[in-house]
């Protein structure tokens, strides 16, 4: 399914005013079901679960009606909670050790021009998502089962694959999404034959390799040759990529965008002392924030993040445009400590939002936007997390709305 993520406001408006949530609740795993497409805006803190709860909730619907669609707003500010409470621990295996492990690194099958899975549905998706940065959630499962539970890979670099291309690119969302499927965050492996493919994607393919019952490959004792070529995917080698792009942008003399850095002495950051400094970065580049006030605007680019999650350029431009919506915000290559030598003796009040890759910030944070700001803390399941969640909702909505659920 082939789609596009304009950049305007307006365009974004309109999106989030087409929500049918009655809809989603009932076609969301169908490759033409009625999903959002807001994701990369959700990701990139531009819009946050709690503003689409929020509209969502105004439009008159009784809760029961929109459960389903509130449960997946839930799912990531659950999966968010996660990476708050268990931190680095988010990135080994959460529950157990993932099951079937037969090699560390991903078939060569699902890269860019070698797209050949032996599953002609992914293969389509899969091209489609190098071309727009974008999976269906229903699509997601099934690479991750291919690779991981028919090919046999241990999850993470596969999901360091993923995060790279997406343009909703979220490590805990992600991380968490690939251990649920491969059995390390789940008490169980999850899997798809090729009749629950053919039905969700709304293909017609037959004699695969999962062709098959569950119960038959679940039994799987081997790997199908389509996934038998390895590649070893490598964070130093794509984050060149990213970097490069950065590089791009700090020494050409007229971008359309320009990214200070200490490396080109010649444009450093034009800063007005006695304003406050707002912080953006990856995953907070919301136009709203502090609107109102005279600040100055800075959009962190820190290169040991990048190292850690590299993005890819079609990701970058998709994050530059949405940052060029923000009034008079400025670019910086650099870390934490590069930047305070910038704000030299200055001292401003210094403002950014809640996130797990912001700890190195001293100044004032402020809270993410959560649905249910109530719940806090490690859950080990999701649905252990969305009754407590559910139990709020229930209770604000009781005295206009008994017996809702």
């Amino acid at each position: 399914m082939k789609v596009s993520f304009p950049t305007d406001p307006i365009s974004i408006q309109k999106r989030i005013q087409s929500i049918d949530p009655v809809k989603y609740g009932n076609s969301r795993n169908y490759i033409d079901g009625e999903v959002t497409l807001l994701s990369p805006y959700i990701a990139r803190g531009y819009i946050s679960t709690k503003q689409i709860f929020e509209h969502v909730s105004s439009l008159g619907y009784k809760p029961y009606q929109i459960t389903k669609f509130v449960q997946e707003l839930a799912w990531r500010d659950y999966f968010q909670q996660v990476w708050r409470n268990k931190g680095e621990l988010l990135f080994q295996d959460l529950k157990q050790t993932q099951p079937g492990i037969r090699n560390y690194k991903i078939p060569k099958s699902i890269l860019r021009d070698h797209v050949q899975t032996g599953i002609p549905g992914i293969n389509r998706e899969l091209n489609d998502f190098y071309e727009t940065g974008y999976l269906h959630n229903h699509v997601r499962m099934y690479i991750a089962s291919l690779v991981c539970n028919i090919g046999g890979a241990y999850w993470k670099k596969p999901s360091e694959w993923m995060y790279y291309h997406l343009l909703d690119a979220d490590a805990a969302s992600n991380t968490c999404s690939w251990q649920w499927v491969s059995g390390s965050f789940s008490s169980k492996k999850y899997v798809a034959n090729q009749e629950n493919i053919n039905k969700y994607l709304k293909t017609n393919d037959h004699g695969t390799y999962l062709d098959r019952s569950y119960e038959k490959i679940l039994e799987f004792n081997f790997c199908p040759k389509e996934l038998e070529e390895l590649f070893d995917w490598d964070l130093t080698s794509v984050y060149r990529e990213t970097e490069n792009w950065i590089e791009s942008k700090i020494w050409n003399p007229n971008p359309d965008v320009h990214i200070y850095s200490n490396s080109n002495p010649n444009f450093p950051l034009d800063l007005d002392s006695s304003l406050p400094v707002l912080i953006y970065d990856f995953y907070n580049l919301d136009p709203n924030w502090k609107k109102d006030i005279l600040a100055n605007r800075i959009f962190m680019l820190r290169p040991h993040f990048f190292r850690k999650f590299p993005s890819s350029p079609k990701t970058m431009d998709f994050v530059f445009a949405l940052a060029k919506n923000i009034p008079k915000i400025q670019f910086f290559w650099g870390e934490w400590e590069d930047l305070l030598r910038q704000l030299n003796s200055t001292r401003p009040e210094i403002y950014w939002k809640e996130h797990p890759t912001n700890k190195e910030y001293i100044g004032k944070e402020e809270e993410r936007d959560w649905i249910f700001s109530e719940v806090t803390g490690y859950y080990p399941s999701f649905f252990a997390y969305w009754k407590k969640c559910e139990k709020i909702w229930d209770r604000k909505n009781l005295p206009n709305q008994p017996n809702l659920f």
